[in-house]
């Protein structure tokens, strides 16, 4: 029988309401609720802080990856229960923060309480219990009746149970009354984990307001950041006004990677005049990285040049940024050109 850890790091899965009948985390254990868990695997828990995913941070996503990385020679996959709301960015942060893993992180959660009537944490949690004993090495989320590659899934519903898809990327599993794994995931290997956990944070990630005149970005010229993502329209178009404002940050070394807010499609920042114009500011494009990913991997790249090439000049530091974020890690992008 495999072996699976599961770390709990709260989310709605586990709150209660107040006496206000708001949700809350909550303290009370909930696992031996779903009946027949055991028998899929040999189980072993952790529990960290309980939190709601809206407050989730790069430290806290850190120390999860510690947690698998110290432990993964003890386990053959790991479960993470997580909140709804910024479990895609988690899923994008674990995929850069332990690499070469060669197994199965399972990240799941629930849109109810799993002391609500009908909770769907029940099927969410045996399930992906299931995956992480399955023939799966790459981190993903298995939710309703989908298994998505983590790096490449959105949320796209509060209220449905299938909360989450990956417009870009078909699921790589699907859940029914028996589990389907498809082809193009990646499959379990022999790995040498990598850790590395030292993202800068100080990224920011700013989506254009069309009809608006207020300039933000403009306003956090004078900010200490270390790169940016902007949310283009279509295949990464930027409005004529930002334009002089992108110029002064390719100045200072800044990098700044441009992510398309459309769910389906990548950017091409060379199809339309004001594209073409971001990229001669000296923006590059996110390809078909959501922004989830964008930004968790711009943290990744920053984070490496920070700690191994602190002595390059900021327009050198700028360049490898680009190098390793349009690296390809875990098929977290396809390969496209534009």
């Amino acid at each position: 029988m495999k072996k699976v850890l599961i770390i709990d790091t709260g989310g709605t899965i586990s709150q209660k309401p107040d006496n206000s009948g708001v949700l809350k985390p909550s303290v009370t254990e909930y696992i031996e609720l779903v009946p027949n868990l055991g028998k899929l695997a040999e189980l072993s828990f952790t529990r960290m802080e309980r939190i709601d995913s809206t407050d989730m941070t790069t430290e806290y996503r850190a120390a999860i990856a510690t947690e698998i990385y110290k432990r993964h020679h003890e386990f053959d996959g790991f479960v993470v229960l997580h909140g709804t709301d910024t479990m895609a960015d988690t899923a994008c942060a674990l995929t850069y923060m332990i690499q070469n893993l060669g197994k199965p992180i399972v990240i799941t959660g629930a849109q109810l309480p799993i002391f609500s009537p009908g909770p769907d944490g029940i099927n969410n949690l045996y399930y992906s219990v299931e995956a992480a004993t399955r023939d799966i090495g790459e981190t993903v989320i298995c939710f309703g009746d989908r298994i998505l590659r983590g790096s490449r899934s959105v949320k796209e519903n509060t209220h449905g149970f299938n909360a989450f898809s990956s417009p870009r990327l078909t699921p790589v599993g699907e859940l029914g009354v028996t589990m389907r794994l498809l082809d193009h995931r990646i499959k379990r290997f022999k790995g040498s984990p990598v850790l590395f956990t030292e993202f800068d944070s100080s990224i920011v990630y700013l989506r254009q307001t069309s009809g608006s005149t207020a300039n933000t970005m403009n306003h956090l010229l004078g900010a200490d950041l270390s790169g940016m993502v902007i949310g283009g329209f279509g295949t990464g178009n930027i409005q004529s006004r930002l334009i002089d404002t992108m110029k002064q940050f390719d100045a200072k070394g800044i990098p700044m990677i441009i992510a398309t807010v459309c769910h389906k499609g990548s950017t091409m920042l060379g199809q339309y005049s004001v594209g073409q114009a971001a990229a001669k500011a000296g923006a590059i494009d996110a390809k078909d990285l959501t922004h989830h990913a964008s930004v968790q991997k711009l943290m990744y790249a920053c984070g490496k040049v920070k700690k191994d090439f602190s002595l390059l000049s900021p327009k050198d530091k700028k360049e490898l940024i680009y190098s390793i974020f349009t690296t390809p890690v875990a098929m977290d992008m396809a390969d496209i050109d534009g």
